[in-house]
């Protein structure tokens, strides 16, 4: 499922040559990072979450775009972690893989509360 040249969609901004002019010569597009090619979405998250955090770090107030974005992250997120709870649950309940998918999604979800049991 890995992206490659020919299956990707073409870079718009370099026009899938991988370069961008700029007053001191050519260099590697910032939106395809001199591939020619968008990479996958995760990576493209990645990268944008990275840059919000850079000028973060730096003193930059976040605009209302990247909010706007990342929220809608979010909540792609959350409704994918439900939909595998929700699928764990179908899961026969004697298959350990089944629990541990369902704890280890609501931890992130935190949708029901987790009691551990005492030694009484």
């Amino acid at each position: 499922m890995t992206p490659t040249a020919s299956r990707a969609p073409s870079c718009s901004s370099c026009g899938g040559g991988g370069e961008v002019p700029t007053d001191f010569g050519p260099a590697d597009c910032p939106d395809c990072g001199g591939a020619g090619y968008l990479p996958s979405r995760a990576v493209l998250v990645e990268w944008r979450a990275r840059d919000i955090e850079r000028a973060l770090s730096a003193g930059s107030e976040p605009s209302a775009v990247d909010v706007r974005w990342l929220l809608a992250e979010l909540r792609a997120a959350r409704h994918a972690l439900t939909d595998v709870i929700a699928l764990a649950h179908d899961i026969q309940d004697g298959e350990a893989i089944a629990g541990r998918i369902r704890f280890t999604a609501n931890r992130a979800l935190g949708l029901y509360d987790v009691k551990t049991e005492s030694s009484s």
